[in-house]
């Protein structure tokens, strides 16, 4: 059955550049740059942005066009590697459930920033403990001003620390266990939103509030997709557009602050010293590679909507200057604001090397608690999260949606039906991570989801369109779509140089394996063995596929077998009347 298309190639572009920026663009790109010497850091990133995203945000979407299907049936041009199909499938099943999480989180901060007093800027909450540490102490009859503020904070956080190293040293002279500051929004965090519980062997009562913030998640989903890709696609003016807004006004505000031009100085300047470390480099590669979401199957699904003739050459060189110029941007408006927050408490701007879910729900509260107007800032903050989430979390779900049609085409017919099948037993699992130990699962879910998996289906996506298939017929589906074939440049890189990065990326990501962790709990050895069954979960179809492939294929011998399962269908297997081709799309 024929895929439903696009309204305009515009809905096309901005749903994958909403894919593609999602919440990362404001958690992992700023603490990379910190991690890796700010502006350093950018070099290597647009290099591999031009000689690596490029080749295989190309590929993809030539595959997913000329299939007109998703994740799947697309691989019908080597019929033994549907099985990576099925794995794009599932990784995409394990992302959308742990960000259905993440986003109930958000809309948990988001009604909260409403509050008269935002919870997570003091120390006087019923959760807070003795250590807590609160960087905002402005009196109610104070005038709230930069300078203001500034005294307070330097004033108030020498006095408990002063306070706290005191205390220790009581502590220890009586032989008890001294206090460690913790600041009151990481309290927040941990003892109000989590309400955490000892560890993954506790997962603890259900968190209520975030229980109903994950049916809001589900259902908000469900009317964005319930009208199909043309609703969805529309959703994305505003989801998409709204960031680029509040970035903006970020922008201009943190500029106005004191110690904004320090944190923007040591975003853009490049210690280019640190490029002698390849650690730099690969971390710069891997970023680059899986920002628009290589081998996570989003690619070719929303490819397979577009017309046939669409130039996707065009559209990849657009998707992935897009994706480079709105992340450096969103950079400049972290870094001007962390810069103020680093004037405040007279520290470094190197010294906010937060990471993941506490740059998001600690870093940022922070942040917005030290701005004038805390609450104003906190609902910019959040609503902005909230739409980068959205723009990530309904592509994902489009992924499952469009496999189970194309499996099932009357499923097509009844998409209210094909919803239910796949957000059902998502809701259903996100409730393991609304318990007290839900971060802990959480968190081994995400360490494990996607590697190896990732870096392995990458590697085997260009190597079997490059290779097995061969770019000589990958050249005539372009021209079947285009009316030209691209330089042969691209198709080097294709065979060579993209399938070397991703095997670096392999490579590293084994050397510098660790088992999870989530601040000081380290994980049993029971949780590292389920892991790894969630790890190779997502590889698993792709042997059995294979090996059941090449063995239902007639063939008198295990050679022949192989040969004859590797080629084409009939929709892939183009005439060769055009293999001389030799005019350049450009």
């Amino acid at each position: 059955m024929e895929h439903e298309k696009w309204s305009s190639q515009v809905d096309y572009i901005m749903t994958v550049l909403g894919y593609s920026i999602g919440v990362g663009s404001m958690w992992k790109f700023p603490y990379m740059c910190m991690r890796n010497g700010g502006g350093a850091f950018l070099i290597p990133f647009v290099v591999f942005m031009i000689i690596g995203t490029v080749p295989c945000v190309f590929l993809e979407m030539v595959i997913g066009q000329f299939s007109q299907s998703g994740a799947v049936k697309v691989w019908n041009l080597c019929p033994p590697f549907k099985g990576m199909g099925i794995g794009n499938v599932l990784i995409g099943i394990f992302f959308s459930n742990y960000y259905s999480a993440l986003f109930a989180w958000l809309i948990y901060y988001f009604y909260h920033s409403f509050s008269r007093n935002i919870p997570w800027s003091t120390c006087d909450n019923p959760w807070n403990t003795p250590s807590c540490i609160s960087f905002i102490n402005v009196g109610d009859d104070a005038p709230v001003n930069s300078t203001n503020v500034s005294t307070t904070v330097a004033r108030t956080a020498h006095a408990l620390l002063k306070s706290s190293a005191s205390s220790n040293s009581t502590a220890l002279a009586n032989g008890s266990t001294p206090l460690i500051a913790v600041t009151s929004a990481e309290e927040f965090w941990t003892l109000k939103v989590l309400q955490i519980s000892d560890g993954l062997e506790y997962l603890g009562s259900m968190r209520w509030p975030l229980v109903g913030c994950l049916a809001i998640t589900y259902t908000l989903a469900f009317l964005c997709l319930f009208r199909g890709i043309k609703i969805a696609g529309k959703v994305v003016y505003v989801t998409v557009g709204a960031p680029y807004i509040l970035i903006t006004v970020f922008l201009i505000r943190g500029c106005l602050l004191p110690g904004s031009a320090d944190g923007i100085y040591y975003y853009i300047y490049p210690h280019f010293e640190k490029l002698l470390d390849a650690k730099i480099w690969i971390e710069a590669c891997n970023y680059a590679l899986y920002t628009p979401g290589i081998a996570f199957g989003c690619l070719p699904t929303m490819a397979g909507h577009n017309k046939l003739n669409n130039n996707c050459l065009r559209d990849a060189l657009v998707l992935t200057t897009a994706i480079a110029l709105t992340t450096m941007y969103m950079g400049f408006a972290f870094f001007a604001i962390m810069g103020h927050v680093a004037y405040l408490r007279g520290v470094t701007v190197d010294s906010f090397q937060y990471s993941g879910y506490n740059l998001g729900f600690i870093a940022y509260p922070e942040a917005v608690a030290s701005l004038p107007l805390p609450q104003l800032w906190s609902v910019l903050t959040f609503l902005n999260l909230l739409t980068l989430g959205l723009d990530s979390l309904l592509p994902s779900y489009e992924i499952a949606l469009t496999a189970l049609s194309d499996q099932f085409p009357s499923l097509s017919r009844r998409r209210w039906m094909n919803m239910l099948l796949v957000l059902v037993p998502s809701f259903l699992v996100g409730l393991l991570y609304m318990t007290q130990g839900g971060m802990y699962m959480l968190t081994q879910v995400e360490w494990y989801a996607f590697f190896p998996s990732i870096a392995v289906f990458g590697m085997l996506e260009c190597f079997v369109v490059s290779w097995i298939y061969g770019t000589h017929r990958l050249q005539r589906v372009i021209k079947s779509m285009c009316g030209k074939t691209v330089p042969r440049i691209m198709t080097f890189i294709l065979k060579f140089t993209c399938p070397g990065l991703l095997l670096i990326i392999f490579c590293y990501s084994l050397y510098s394996y660790r088992p999870p962790n989530y601040g000081d709990y380290i994980y049993p050895t029971w949780a590292t063995g389920l892991g790894w069954m969630i790890s190779f979960g997502s590889i698993l179809p792709l042997p059995v596929v294979f090996i059941w492939t090449v063995y239902k294929t007639e063939g008198n011998s295990v050679r022949e077998k192989l040969r004859k399962s590797v080629k084409p269908n009939t929709h892939w297997d183009l005439s060769s009347t055009h293999e001389n081709s030799t005019e350049l799309m450009f």
